[in-house]
Formats: structure tokens, C-alpha cells, sequence
């Protein structure tokens, strides 16, 4: 009896003694971690090219998940393009600081690229540390209108040129799928840096379509073109059909075989986590643990949310820890199924070509500046457009002098030396 209450004493007070000690812990690291991102900058390191979905979405993400950071740190965005967006997951795991201050938005689909064996994929999906994702995705086959496909069966019946980034993105293994699991005759030019530039082939007719497309990029980016009937919405990538798009069949509906759905959702599975954020495996605990609910926090941040009400942004997120079960899922799976999963994405017997990006010149007047001149919009007699200015590999002259963006001024009359949709090389004003 003694022996009992003695116990029972003893677990009380060392209850009450490290109570304390645990949240005087706690309290301690969190101080470190504010100490720690106090007067520091992060980087948004966005895998794809600036002006389509994955740039709106880590740009606005970058732009309010500052406040709910210990230390209120400064944040900037940078695209950071290459293999269709596994050069980014590359450098997250080898090559950027592992210390909380580089942040990435990756492209869902190459995630799970190192299962496949693709050799340019040197990293581990499982072992990435996920802040979450901010939106659930539902992607699309769509075709330029003047291409005369206004169904999946009119895709199937013909042979369509699709706009692609690279073997193992998003982009291509939606198309891909369509050849080999619906036997399409899709010819995928590939090697465009991201999906605003495969925007402009379909305008000027070099490609006549793109799949892989998100709902909530192309309501956020191209608005208009649907409204303009200019698109045609053909396919769907998804777990389920989009409420919006109840006309639109899903891919998973066309395939019948149990092996092959099996297969297909390895793919599909990556739309549940559609926008995610990540840093490197080696971000220490607690500063990992601190932009994770930096992360959430946005999320439900009341003037984040009315932003991306503004920009046309859908949300619709998901945990850290809940990408990181559904990833897990993907890297658990059998092998065989993997296996299979690999083939149905795979290019072999598909017609593949390499995408020439152009070099247009446009005469105009800048209409608006951002960013100290990082983001030129122009307006002239042949259209508009939204610039992205870098400050070494843009060429800047105004009134036949060199110059750098901060000379670059509101109503100034330019001609614009352009690379794809918006990667600025020459800007001379007059």
C-alpha cells in the first residue's frame, strides 16, 4: 500500500517537474527558430516557368506566408526551370542550404519520378520534408479550337501535336497515357520551359493542344479563352469528375482493365497533393515544424484567401503530414505495380520531338512595373503581355544607353526582344 502511493506521489511530482522543463524546451527552440529567421530572406524556388499555374501559386504563397513565420522574414520568388521540374527537387536535396531559408513549389507528378528509374532524378521523394499543398487538382486534355477536336473521341480518331516540358512531368505523362492507354496517335513536342509558353505554341498553331493542364491554372490564366470558347476541354485527370466540369469525362473512365487502373492511379494519385511545398530532408525539426504551420496558418489566413479570391487562385489544401502519407502510399506500393505504372507513362512508341522555343519582337508601351522593374506589362498595336525582367540576363537600353530595371519607367515606348511567353532578353526604350 505504501509502495502504491509512494509510486503514485513520485509520478505526480515528476509530472509537475518536467512539465515545465518540456514547455520551458519548447519555448526555447521556438525562440531559437525566431532568432534564427529574424532579418533572413527565403526563397520560393518555383520549378517552372513564370506565368503559369505552379508560378501563381508559389508566388502568392511566398507573398503571405512571411507573417506567420517566427522572425517575420523577408521572402522572394524565383523560377527555377529545368527537366520538366526535377532539376528543382534536384537541388532542394543536393545542392540548396538544408537550413529552412529554401522553399520549393514542385511539380506533383516527378515526385515519384525515382521509382520509375529515371536517372535524372537523383533524390527520394518519401524523405523530402512536405509543408503541404495548397490546392487539390483536377487536370485536362485541352485543344486550341481551330484544331477541330472538340471531344476525347475526336483526339483518339486523329493525330493531334501536344505541347510537353519534359519526360517525367506532368504535362507529358498525362499525354503519354492517353497513347498508351487509350491508344492515341498524340505527337508530344516536348522541351517547352513551362506551360505559358505551350500556351503561345497553341496560339500561333506549332502545337494543338496541351494535357495536363489544371482547372484552377486555366481559370486563373487563360479565363478568357474559355469564356472566348477558344479552348476545348476534352479529358480529365482526377480522383473524381470536377463539379464544375460534369460533362468532361475522366480518364480512369475509359480504362476498364483492374491491372491497368491500378497502374493509372499511381499517376492519378498525385492530383490529392496538386500544389506542393517542400524543403530539403536536412531542414532541422524545428524549423521544419515551424514553416509547416507557417504553411497551414496561411491556408486559413482570412487576407490570403481574399488574394487568391482576387487572382482567381483555387484553394483547397492539405497538410503536411497528409501529402507525406499520400507519398508514402506511392513509394509503398508493389513493385509490379510500379512497374506497370512505369510503362503507361513511358514514351516508347510515341513520335517525340524537341520543342524550338521563339524569339519574338514586340513594339509597345509599359503600362506597369512591379517589383522594381522585374515585371514589365506592355500594351501595343499587336497585343499585351507581362514580362519577367532578370537583372543579368536581360539587355536593357533606354534613350541608347545601358540601363538596369530601375530605369525603366511607366508610359516609356519600348521594343520588347522576347524568349517563349515572357522571358524578357532585350528591352529598348526609347
Amino acid at each position: 500500500m505504501n509502495r502504491k502511493v509512494f509510486t503514485l506521489a513520485s509520478a505526480v511530482a515528476t509530472a509537475a517537474i518536467a512539465a515545465p522543463f518540456t514547455a520551458g524546451t519548447a519555448h526555447a527552440d521556438m525562440k531559437d527558430v525566431e532568432n534564427f529567421f529574424s532579418g533572413k530572406q527565403i526563397t520560393m524556388y518555383i520549378g517552372y516557368s513564370a506565368g503559369g499555374g505552379y508560378d501563381a501559386y508559389g508566388r502568392i504563397v511566398a507573398r503571405h506566408i512571411t507573417r506567420h513565420i517566427p522572425g517575420n522574414p523577408r521572402a522572394i520568388a524565383k523560377n527555377y526551370t529545368g527537366a520538366g521540374g526535377i532539376r528543382l527537387l534536384n537541388a532542394l536535396y543536393n545542392v540548396f542550404p538544408q537550413d529552412g531559408t529554401n522553399l520549393g513549389m514542385v511539380g506533383r507528378n516527378v515526385i515519384s519520378q525515382p521509382l520509375f528509374g529515371n536517372k535524372q532524378a537523383k533524390f527520394d521523394g518519401g524523405k523530402f520534408k512536405w509543408l503541404g499543398s495548397a490546392n487539390q487538382e483536377y487536370s485536362l486534355c485541352v485543344f486550341w479550337s481551330e484544331a477541330g477536336i472538340h471531344s476525347i473521341q475526336d483526339a483518339l480518331a486523329k493525330r493531334p501535336t501536344m505541347g510537353g516540358l519534359s519526360i517525367g512531368s506532368t504535362i507529358d505523362v498525362h499525354t503519354l497515357l492517353v497513347n498508351n492507354l487509350l491508344g492515341g496517335k498524340f505527337k508530344l513536342i516536348t522541351g517547352y520551359p513551362g506551360g505559358a509558353d505551350i500556351n503561345l505554341a497553341m496560339q500561333r498553331k506549332e502545337v494543338d493542344g496541351r494535357c495536363g493542364w489544371s482547372w484552377s491554372s486555366i481559370k486563373a490564366t487563360a479565363a478568357d479563352w474559355i469564356r472566348d470558347k477558344k479552348v476545348n476541354l476534352t479529358l480529365q485527370y482526377a480522383m473524381k469528375r470536377h463539379p464544375e466540369l460534369p460533362n468532361v469525362p475522366l480518364i480512369s473512365e475509359l480504362v476498364t482493365d483492374k491491372k491497368m487502373s491500378d497502374a493509372l492511379y499511381v499517376h492519378l494519385s498525385a492530383q490529392d497533393y496538386g500544389r506542393p511545398f517542400v524543403v530539403g530532408p536536412n531542414v532541422p525539426k524545428e524549423r521544419y515544424e515551424a514553416l509547416r504551420t507557417a504553411f497551414w496558418k496561411t491556408m486559413k489566413d482570412p487576407e490570403f484567401l481574399a488574394d487568391a479570391k482576387k487572382r482567381r487562385i483555387e484553394i483547397d489544401p492539405a497538410t503536411g503530414e497528409e501529402v507525406q502519407k499520400l507519398i508514402d502510399r506511392v513509394y509503398s506500393m508493389p513493385r509490379d505495380v510500379l512497374d506497370l505504372a512505369d510503362k503507361i507513362g513511358t514514351s516508347k512508341g510515341t513520335e517525340v520531338a524537341k520543342a524550338v522555343v521563339p524569339v519574338l519582337t514586340y513594339a509597345g508601351e509599359i503600362t506597369a512595373l512591379k517589383g522594381g522593374g522585374r515585371r514589365v506589362s506592355w500594351k501595343g498595336e499587336t497585343g499585351k503581355g507581362r514580362l519577367r525582367v532578370s537583372g543579368s540576363g536581360t539587355q536593357i537600353t533606354v534613350a541608347g544607353k545601358k540601363a538596369k530595371r530601375g530605369g525603366l519607367k511607366v508610359g516609356m515606348k519600348c521594343d520588347f526582344r522576347v524568349k517563349g511567353a515572357e522571358t524578357a532578353l532585350n528591352i529598348d526604350c526609347k
